[in-house]
Formats: structure tokens, sequence, C-alpha cells
């Protein structure tokens, strides 16, 4: 069997069809849902990009790779920290698969061996190959400026002049934060001593208000039937060379969007205010794969990225290493009632990957079906450290902090986050 693994950047599971968004943005995932495993409450591990990815594909949490800034990420490059332990890639390799991924994101130390440019031509060339394929397509992530119909396919009919300023701004910027915010991409740019970046850059501030959300929204919206196009024409490669049957076709996303909810755009290496709320946390999960699995299954079970690895290797009957932290999900998608540990444990900088220099503030939090506990932590400004407890069932959109209302509970979370938060990270640690 060949895995083809595709990752939209920034795609939020909220609106999708098959995760009950009314919008038609997404005929051919749900299409995809209607085939395979859709998880409705998949979790990610973080609000940026790259400790995501590294979660995803080695079923570790961030805290434990430590893979979660660039300092770490240099560190994991330089002292090649990755070699202290047996990746997924490698067992793949091992077995006799092709392993391939976007070179946009070629992590080094994930053990693929070779680079994709291009998603189709890659299946064509490894069509009689056993593979493993994954793909980071970009349409969701900033700028949104949708291809013709999809610009203006949701698009109110009323939107002030105001609004349509702001409008270009989204079209055209990736960065895009509060006055007052810095990114070290704007902090390069003055000092003249720009990084080489794997995409390009732009960034701008702006103050967004409830007004403006609905036209953002039905950009990101257009954005969404675009890539809804683009995963078509993947999977439909697969059909028109008689691989499909024989491929397990997966669908995530590194993490969510924040449209608005909060007075920003983006995530945190976009908005710099980066945090772990539903809406940039919560992301799509599908996995089709008719000799296997069943068709039409929705699994209501929260479940995390760390997770997706162990279940494929469970298809494919091989084996995660020791140290993995994720649990396949073959437990959940057979029966209705499994025993498994709904908790998921998540970490994120408000800024990401645009950090300025000795700004070391972190997010984490602890999430389970029922209640979230996040901590706001700042090593060099204990004043503003604080803890927010919010009730997911009663308040799905985290408005009301419940810190100061359920002391027992907030100890109870709190103990297991802070254990989490001081559990080492393996690899950085040896």
């Amino acid at each position: 069997m060949n895995v083809l693994f595709i990752v939209p950047d920034a795609l939020r599971a909220a609106n999708l069809g098959c995760c009950g968004y009314p919008k038609k943005t997404s005929p051919y995932i749900d299409k995809l849902a209607s085939e395979g495993v859709l998880f409705k409450n998949a979790i990610s591990t973080t609000s940026h990009t790259l400790p995501a990815i590294v979660s995803m594909f080695t079923g570790l949490d961030p805290i434990t790779h430590g893979i979660n800034g660039p300092i770490p990420y240099n560190a994991w490059i330089k002292q090649k920290l990755w070699k202290q332990w047996k990746q997924p890639f490698e067992i793949l390799k091992e077995k006799g698969y092709i392993t391939a991924g976007c070179d946009k994101w070629m992590y080094e130390g994930l053990k693929y061996d070779v680079e994709i440019k291009d998603l189709k031509n890659a299946i064509e060339e490894y069509r009689n190959e056993k593979f493993f394929l994954w793909w980071a397509p970009y349409e969701t992530h900033l700028p949104y400026n949708p291809k013709p119909p999809y610009d203006t396919m949701f698009m109110p009919e009323e939107i002030s002049s105001s609004t349509r300023e702001k409008l270009k701004i989204v079209k055209s910027t990736m960065i895009i934060h509060k006055p007052g915010l810095l990114s070290k991409f704007e902090q390069q740019q003055a000092d003249g001593i720009l990084e080489p970046a794997t995409h390009p850059r732009s960034a701008g501030s702006m103050t967004f208000s409830e007004e403006d959300k609905p036209a953002i929204m039905a950009l990101y919206d257009g954005e969404i039937r675009a890539q809804d196009e683009e995963i078509e024409g993947y999977v439909k490669k697969l059909e028109d060379l008689n691989l499909l049957d024989n491929t397990m076709v997966v669908l995530t996303s590194d993490h969510g969007e924040e449209i608005g909810e909060r007075g920003s755009v983006g995530h945190a290496s976009c908005s710099l205010t980066g945090a772990l709320y539903d809406e940039v946390i919560k992301v799509p999960l599908i996995i089709r794969y008719p000799k296997a699995l069943p068709k039409g299954k929705v699994v209501e079970t929260q479940v995390s990225l760390i997770d997706i690895m162990p279940t494929l290797f469970a298809v494919m009957g091989f084996e995660m290493p020791k140290e993995t932290e994720g649990h396949s999900l073959m437990p959940v998608i057979k029966q209705k009632k499994a025993d498994f540990k709904e908790e998921a444990y998540l970490e994120t900088s408000p800024c990401g990957w645009q950090a300025l220099k000795g700004d070391e503030r972190k997010v984490y939090a602890i999430r389970t079906p029922e209640m979230k506990l996040i901590y706001n932590d700042d090593p060099n400004n204990k004043d503003k450290c604080s803890y927010e407890l919010y009730n997911l069932k009663n308040d799905p959109g985290e408005k009301h902090n419940l810190i100061n209302d359920m002391p027992e509970k907030a100890n109870h979370f709190k103990n297991k986050l802070h254990k989490w938060i001081k559990k080492p990270s393996f690899l950085l640690n040896k």
C-alpha cells in the first residue's frame, strides 16, 4: 500500500462542510470524508507550523522533541539531534518505501529522502514503487487572495470602503499584526540583515473590527474552495493511474487560523498574537483507505496530531519507535466506545518563528473534550503570567474565563499541565 499525506497550511476545521460549515467551501474534501474516517475533534500541538509538522511525523509532543522555535531548531541541525532516535521515515525506508516530502518544508532530520516540487509529478514518478508522499499546499495561509471565481464566491454584497482598504492588505501581506508589535522579519529589514526564507515574506500593521470579519472570512473561504480543487486534482491523479484503491489518503493541517475572533488574522508567525484557542488548534483529520477503514465513519473522540503516524503504522503493520507518545486511533475507529486518553497538550510562542531575540514568552494548554486550561508564561516578567480556564461545552467560543470560579478544577489541570511542562526533552537534554 501507498500513503498520500496532504497537509494544507492553516486550514481550520470549522470552515469545512464535513465539519458543519454551511457554505460550500469544501465539496471534494467532504467527499473524501464520506469515503473514509472523519475525526471531528482533532487537535494540533501548537499554533505555528514547524513544531506541528515535527509532532505529526514523529508522534511526539513539542515539549518532548523540543523543536519549538528557531534556537532549538538550530541546535537540532548543528548537533544532528535526530540521530539519537530512529525516525518513522527511516522505518518506512527500511520497509522498502520511497519517502518524499514538500521541498518548502524539508526539515532536516525527519529523514525522508526525496524533495517534492510538484506532487502530481511525484505520484507519476513513483507509481511503480511503494511510496509515502507528503505535501504542504499553501492556499489557506496568508495572504488570502483566491483565484477567480473563488475570490468573490463568498463575498458579502455590501462592504464598507474602510473594509475594502483592509482587504487590499489581507490579499497581499503575509505577516499582519496589530499596531505596536514588531516581527523578526521587520526587525531584520530595518537592520538590513534578512535571513534566507523558504517563501517570500511581507509585513503590515492593521486594526480589525467586527465589521471587517465577514469579508475577510469570505477571502479565506475562497482559498479553501481553491484548495479543495487542488486536493481533488491530486487524488484524481491517483485514480487515473489506478493507484487510489491501494493508497491511504490522509488530510490534516498543521494548525487552524484566527479570522478576527480575538481581533487578529492568521496564527502565531503571522499575527504575532499566537494563542491556543480552538480556532487555531482545531484541525481537520480525514483518513481514507476502504481496504482497512470503514466508509463514512465519524469519530467524535478528541485526538491529537501525534496520533496520526501511530495509526498509519497500525494499518500498515509496522511498529512505531518506543519513544512515541501518540496512540493508534484504530480502537476508536473500530469501536463506539474505546478506552482512549482524551487529553491533548499544546504549546506555542506568541510570535512563532517571528519572535524577536530575547522574547521567551510561551503559551501552554491542556485540553479535554469538556475543559481547557491555558497558561501564559513570561519568564522575564512574572507579573504577566496568567491562567485561563474554559468550559468548552458551555462556552465553545472561550469567552468566559472560569479560573477564579472553579479553583478545584483549575488546580487539577494546573498540576497536570505543569508536570507536562517540566517533562524533559529527550532529544535536547541527552
